[in-house]
Order: C-alpha cells, then sequence, then structure tokens
C-alpha cells in the first residue's frame, strides 16, 4: 500500500509539468474565423487589407503565462481591401513578392495571476517582435486570451485557444515607401493591425 501511494505520488509529479505547459498550432475552427486585418485612415479614405490565412505555433505555459512563447505569421499575399485594383497597389508598395508575410513572434505574455484558467477571458501584454518587410522591430502589444478545454466534442474536438490583439505602428518603420496622392487620396503613415484567431492544443 505504501509503495502504490509513493508511485502514485511519483507518477503525478512527473506528468504535472507537461500537462501545465501545452503546444498549440494555428488552426481553422468551424465556429470562430480566423482573421488578420490592416487598416490605414487617411484624410479622404479608410483603406482594410485582411486575410483568413494565418499559420503559426505555440508553447503555453498555463500556470506561467510569462514563459509562453509562440509565432503568428499573417500572408500578405493575400490581403484584400475589397478592390482588385487597390489590391494590386498594395501588394507592390508591400513588396509582398520578396516578403510574402508578415511575422509576430512573442516571447512572453504578461497577465494578472500569471495563468489561464478554463473559459475565461484574460487580458494582458505580449512581448516580442514584429517583422514587416523584412524588418524587424521591437513589439509589446495588449492580447485577450480564453482557454478553451473540450467540453462536447461534437461542438469543438480538442482544446483550443483563442487570441485577440490589435494596436498600432507606421508604415514608414518598416522601410516602405508610402505611394503617391492619387486623386487626393493618400495612403497614412499609421496603421492599425488586428488579429483574432484560433490555436489547437497538439
Amino acid at each position: 500500500m505504501r509503495r502504490s501511494a509513493l508511485l502514485a505520488i511519483a507518477a503525478t509529479l512527473f506528468v504535472a509539468p507537461s500537462a501545465m505547459a501545452r503546444d498549440f498550432v494555428v488552426s481553422e475552427d468551424k465556429h470562430t474565423v480566423n482573421d488578420a486585418s490592416f487598416t490605414s485612415r487617411a484624410a479622404i479614405v479608410r483603406m482594410i487589407g485582411r486575410t483568413p490565412k494565418l499559420t503559426g505555433s505555440a508553447n503555453i505555459q498555463l500556470t506561467d503565462m510569462a514563459k509562453s512563447s509562440g509565432t503568428v505569421n499573417v500572408d500578405l499575399l493575400s490581403l484584400d481591401t475589397g478592390i482588385s485594383m487597390r489590391n494590386e497597389h498594395m501588394r507592390n508598395f508591400l513588396e509582398t513578392s520578396k516578403f510574402p508575410q508578415a511575422i509576430f513572434k512573442f516571447t512572453s505574455i504578461k497577465l494578472d495571476g500569471n495563468k489561464l484558467e478554463p473559459g475565461k477571458l484574460v487580458v494582458g501584454t505580449a512581448t516580442g517582435t514584429i517583422t514587416i518587410h523584412g524588418v524587424t522591430k521591437p513589439l509589446t502589444a495588449p492580447i485577450e486570451l480564453t482557454y478553451l478545454p473540450q467540453g462536447d466534442p461534437k461542438y469543438r474536438p480538442g482544446d483550443w485557444l483563442h487570441f485577440y490583439s490589435q494596436f498600432k505602428t507606421k508604415v514608414s518603420d518598416f522601410n516602405i515607401a508610402l505611394p503617391a496622392p492619387m486623386i487626393g487620396q493618400k495612403l497614412a503613415n499609421d496603421l492599425t493591425i488586428e488579429i483574432d484567431g484560433m490555436a489547437k492544443a497538439n
């Protein structure tokens, strides 16, 4: 009996760390659409380019989120502004043939309580880097996370993590030449980036 108890304790100690660390992969969920958008608002034009094509992965330390890390990639080739000619212009000045992705890499997440609880929305900041047009800059951005362990497998099989972030940056920070004004319309230097997605546990 004593030997069984010791084995049970040893087994608990062995599996506990792995249970607290989960590997997630950005995936399509039939109930939540992945979406990334880049919004530029000038004096008389508001341009939004968006795409559902997100990829990436993360190691999430559920009870020590400061040690979490990961990457989210946005496919710039698939950005759509709703106007085909404008799409072409946007891809030209972003040089998407050379730099087809925007890369968001985080090396730490700061949350109140430093942990995720099932089904609870938590708000914090993610620290890392952003790479656009081949230029990498440091980034600290607000982030919202919800850990969704499997409930009804018919509704959403597997364990999931919902993530959301919105932050501002400047086009000129990434050595991107703004296009010349066209009929009084000009792309603004200020850019709002919004990322909303789902990742599934391996």
